[in-house]
């Protein structure tokens, strides 16, 4: 019989006389090679299983047995085949969101309300807050946390209630909405940098902040009033400034047109006292020629101002009478 020790190559054995049951020499050596082709095809597929390609969008965490080895970037890379080696690849550059506190709509869906939170004079709000969050390290996204997601949203909801509870109804409502934005935003941050969660807040953004209906109708009212407050106040002011400096024209206008008439009563005043004191002049030395001068000049000045009739009658012979009266 052969041996299961016989190597390829060897020289054949002793022919086996039929019916001893043994295999002839060239099966066995046919049966090797084919096993030999085969190993090596499986250790070909296990050496090309260690190739692998990164996106341009990608990182890749290398764990060798289970210990994270080594980050790598977009490209080709080599590991050791499993189950030494095994590669996680994950998305670095998607903006991933989150509801604070409610499941966000697929696709265009209706907002469901938010949760309801305690501001710090008792009322009650709802809050629809978005966070938007991007994986800043993948080993530590992988495997520090076990949903990411849950533990960002669970850390965003402790920070809004704490930010809520800190502030009046009315700032939540008008000014403060910023400020709640940002609150939110950096306490979550630090949360998730304790717990090295490998994640970074891109925006936490407020998308509606609701009442019940008594009380938003009646911030609504106080709201209402505080516009209209402004309105009147700019309308106040842009009154004010055009109404002073119009005055201030005005009273320029007014001196300057008194000015002009003081100058020129003062002027009418010195030639009429210069124009008497030569007519005084002129009297002494003729006074009847003077007096009948300015009787002639009084009269030229009079006459153009008398009206004159002219009454027509029938050859002087009827009375007429006529009643004037004054013009």
């Amino acid at each position: 019989m052969t041996l299961a020790g016989d190597r390829i190559g060897d020289p054949p054995p002793a022919p086996v006389q039929a019916g001893g049951g043994a295999w002839p020499s060239s099966r066995k050596r046919r049966a090797v090679s084919w096993l030999a082709i085969a190993v090596l095809i499986l250790l070909g597929a296990c050496f090309a299983s260690g190739f692998y390609v990164v996106g341009p969008d990608q990182r890749a965490v290398v764990r060798r047995f289970g210990a994270v080895a080594d980050q790598v970037g977009p490209g080709m890379h080599y590991r050791v085949p499993w189950p030494i080696d095994q590669v996680d690849i994950v998305k670095t550059t998607s903006v991933m969101k989150v509801g604070v506190g409610f499941v966000l709509p697929s696709g265009d869906g209706e907002m469901p309300p938010g949760p309801e939170l305690l501001t710090g004079d008792t009322n009650i709000v709802n809050v629809n807050l978005i966070l938007q969050y991007v994986i800043r390290d993948p080993s530590e996204f992988l495997f520090q946390i076990k949903d990411p997601a849950a533990f960002v949203e669970a850390a965003a909801e402790t920070a809004l209630t704490e930010t809520i509870a800190g502030m009046p109804v009315d700032e939540v409502l008008t000014r403060g909405r910023v400020a709640v934005q940002e609150r939110v935003k950096k306490q979550t941050q630090e949360v998730l940098d304790r717990r090295r969660s490998g994640v970074s807040i891109v925006s936490a953004s407020i998308m509606a902040i609701t009442l019940d209906r008594s009380v938003a109708q009646a911030f609504q009212d106080v709201a209402n009033a505080m516009s209209d407050r402004e309105k009147m106040i700019n309308e106040a002011r842009a009154y004010h400034n055009n109404l002073i400096p119009k005055a201030r024209g005005d009273a320029r206008t007014l001196l300057s047109e008194a000015e002009a008439y003081k100058q020129q009563r003062i002027a009418e005043a010195v030639g009429g006292a210069n124009r008497f004191v030569s007519l005084q002049k002129e009297y002494e030395k003729g006074p009847d020629i003077t007096r009948t001068r300015l009787y002639l000049e009084a009269v030229e000045k009079i006459l153009p101002r008398v009206r004159l009739y002219v009454v027509d009658t029938d050859k002087g012979r009827v009375p007429l009478h006529l009643r004037m009266s004054g013009p």
